[in-house]
């Protein structure tokens, strides 16, 4: 018992001579108060700024951000370099969301924002943070981080811009430096994806590149002869107005149904409750609103990164929701009932279910559990 309080001692002592960042992870957080583990955050990534240590920097997001962020050391370098110390003060708040079964914590999540005043200047630092994950240990740490100056955040006009993806996001003039690899050249397009001429002649390649963050490792995973088929300059990432997977005629997509998936779309009307969810897997986003309309706009809310699309749509196959039936039930209720489930494919082709009535004599037992997991983006895999 000596022997493991002394090496503790000796730990402690180590990490306060050489300026270690303290970080816990794990089960000790899933109880701590919010205050204290936004606080402790921040005052890390001061710390590393402080140090222009950026590997620690790094160190303090998760392994899941790390995996999903290709050049996450060079973000880091480039925060540390837009900071400008030694800081004098500090003040923010969290706002914490959480998950919980049966008085057991499942996850928590910390979304915060911090002003940092240092002798330079006035600097806005927001941040998410997942302290405790019990099911995905590997996403327990930072997902992103946002640094701008009080003259930006202070615009009109101005957005956060963490919830994209995993992440280091630099912003200056509202003019967001994203350090993500360089996007793909016309020409390396044009010779990568085979295209014709006929295919992008009548196309601004520059800024169809730029609408869809086209970079070399996507030329294989996107169909680009389809996109620039459907490519609208004036609406980025294509069109905006996705309503007709819903309501309109569908050519209607009979085989291989987890196969080069565009997107999913799910409605659910009850009465005047309304639930809604659009999952973009080409570009990693999750839309999620109590309003219809959002399907004639996406981009009227702000769709937050979502890199699990294609589980969804393998778990909708492990349900059996492909053979599922459209259906109706004529009878008379009082709180009129309806839903529709549609996915989207490379090839235009869409599947849809369709149901109204009392939606639990139309669809199988398992749509509870359907609803639930689409409109929550969770999938426990069981």
């Amino acid at each position: 018992m000596r022997r493991i309080l002394l090496l503790t001692v000796c730990c402690a002592l180590v990490c306060t001579l050489s300026g270690c960042i303290v970080f816990n992870r794990g089960s000790s957080n899933a109880y701590r108060n919010d205050k204290e583990l936004a606080d402790e955050m921040i005052e890390n990534i001061i710390d590393c700024a402080e140090k222009e240590d950026a590997k620690a920097l790094t160190e303090l997001f998760s392994q899941y951000a790390k995996d999903s962020t290709l050049n996450l050391a060079e973000q880091a370098e480039e925060f540390i370099e837009f900071f400008q110390g030694p800081y004098k003060s500090w003040k923010g708040n969290a706002s914490s969301h959480e998950k919980s079964e049966y008085g057991q914590m499942i996850w928590r999540e910390l979304r915060a924002h911090y002003s940092v005043i240092t002798d330079e200047a006035q600097y806005e630092i927001a941040y998410i943070y997942i302290p405790f994950d019990r099911e995905e240990p590997d996403k327990e740490g930072l997902t992103s981080i946002e640094i701008t100056t009080e003259e930006t955040f202070n615009k009109d006009e101005f957005l956060w811009s963490l919830d994209k993806k995993p992440g280091i996001y630099v912003t200056e003039d509202k003019e967001e430096t994203y350090l993500e690899q360089s996007l793909i050249t016309p020409e390396e397009l044009i010779q990568a994806a085979g295209l014709t001429k006929e295919q992008y002649s009548e196309v601004d390649l520059e800024q169809f590149i730029e609408d869809f963050d086209i970079k070399e490792e996507d030329v294989d995973t996107l169909n680009i002869p389809l996109l620039l088929e459907e490519y609208e300059p004036e609406s980025k990432f294509g069109m905006y107005d996705v309503s007709y997977l819903l309501e309109d005629e569908i050519e209607e997509r009979t085989s291989d149904y987890t196969e080069n998936i565009f997107a999913v779309a799910f409605m659910e009307n009850k009465n005047t409750s309304t639930e809604c969810v659009y999952y973009d897997l080409l570009d990693s986003k999750r839309y999620r609103t109590s309003d219809a309309y959002l399907f004639d706009d996406l981009h009227q809310i702000q769709g937050g990164y979502y890199a699990n699309g294609q589980q969804i749509v393998e778990a909708l196959d492990k349900y059996g929701v492909f053979d599922w039936e459209s259906g109706t039930v004529e009878e008379e209720i009082t709180d009129p009932q309806n839903m529709v489930l549609a996915v989207l494919y490379d090839d235009g082709t869409v599947f849809r279910v369709e149901a109204s009535g009392l939606l639990s004599q139309v669809l199988p037992d398992e749509y509870d559990e359907v609803k639930e997991m689409l409109l929550s983006g969770e999938y426990s895999g069981s």
